[in-house]
């Protein structure tokens, strides 16, 4: 008899699409790609059951309250554009819902939230790196570390903004299930290709993961957070290599170079965007780490054979 988990995603208004979807995602793959008994079983709850609104302008309809929920085996708390606030009763909700969940994990400004319960006196955390100062700031009892991704101590897990989501689930289905797991369902989602017949499909073949740690704990860096500053130097000293061994590591264990990872990385990222959100074209390329819509549209011809726009025309 499979192994029911319940995941609640806890849904606030102008929550972050991506915080909400990335998440979901993970859990529904690894539902699919394993064998194991144990699966998730995922909802989302708002504080009274009551429809929220994105911060792309999206509506969404969680499936309960938190008064229908009596078993919380994992609470994810997504992200927002600015630090929430809940009303009074929201955050009693909220608190009731932390305090009975046997693991919590956050994105980005969702921090915020856990910290307000106290949850995370005297843990490590993090945080949306633009941030990271005023959590600190507001709760001092906290040790933040915006140099990680992903942060886990005891039952909590943190995590940065944007598709740091997707990096954090991944952790707990590693924790849950192997790594080989969350390899799989890493490469399933990383990106799409063009193939015939005009269908948008997953490309494992483009970003499979490395076998040494230290690459590969680079490599979901990078992914998490395309839109920074990724030059081999800043590289080497995140996988604590020499640019030189750097470089030898990603043609042997990857088959391209640091450079042409990170590209690819960065259309995957821009893809999925362009697919699932109403962002600029313009807005994706920055946040993606493009810089500009043209170096994003050279990137995507090399890549993927297709400009962004048309991409988007065909597979939305």
């Amino acid at each position: 008899m499979d192994e029911r988990r319940s995941v609640v995603i806890f849904l606030f208004d102008e929550v972050q699409s991506l915080g909400l979807s990335g998440p979901a995602d993970v859990f529904s793959c690894a539902n699919e790609v394993t064998s194991a008994s144990l699966r998730y079983d995922v909802r989302t709850a708002s504080h009274d059951g009551a429809a929220v609104r994105t911060s792309s302008g999206l509506t969404v309809i969680p499936d309960c309250g938190v008064a229908d929920i009596s078993d919380v085996g994992t609470l994810i708390v997504p992200n927002a554009d600015a630090i929430p606030a809940l009303e009074a009763e929201a955050a009693r909700a909220f608190g009731a819902l932390a305090g009975r969940a046997q693991r919590i994990a956050s994105v980005g400004t969702g921090a915020f939230l856990i910290a307000e319960t106290g949850v995370l006196d005297g843990r490590r955390a993090t945080a949306d790196w633009a941030l990271s100062d005023e959590l600190a700031r507001r709760f001092p009892d906290i040790t933040v570390d915006s140099r990680d991704t992903v942060v886990k101590d005891g039952h909590v897990t943190t995590a940065g903004g944007g598709t740091s989501a997707i990096e954090m689930a991944l952790t707990l289905v590693e924790e849950d299930l192997g790594r080989d797991v969350a390899q799989q369902i890493a490469q399933f989602l990383v990106t799409h290709l063009r193939k015939p017949g005009g269908q948008a499909q997953f490309a494992d073949a483009q970003l499979h993961e490395a076998r040494g740690l230290a690459l590969r704990q680079l490599q979901r860096q990078v992914q998490a957070d395309p839109g920074a500053d990724w030059t081999l130097r800043s590289m080497s000293l995140r996988a604590g290599l020499s640019e030189r061994h750097l470089s030898r590591q990603f043609r042997a264990e990857i088959g391209m170079t640091a450079r042409q990872y990170v590209e690819r990385a960065r259309v995957a990222v821009a893809s999925r965007q362009l697919i699932e959100t109403r962002q600029s074209a313009e807005l994706i390329a920055r946040e993606a780490g493009f810089g500009t819509e043209a170096t994003m549209r050279k990137s995507f011809l090399r890549v993927l054979q297709v400009a962004p726009l048309e991409y988007r025309r065909r597979f939305s």
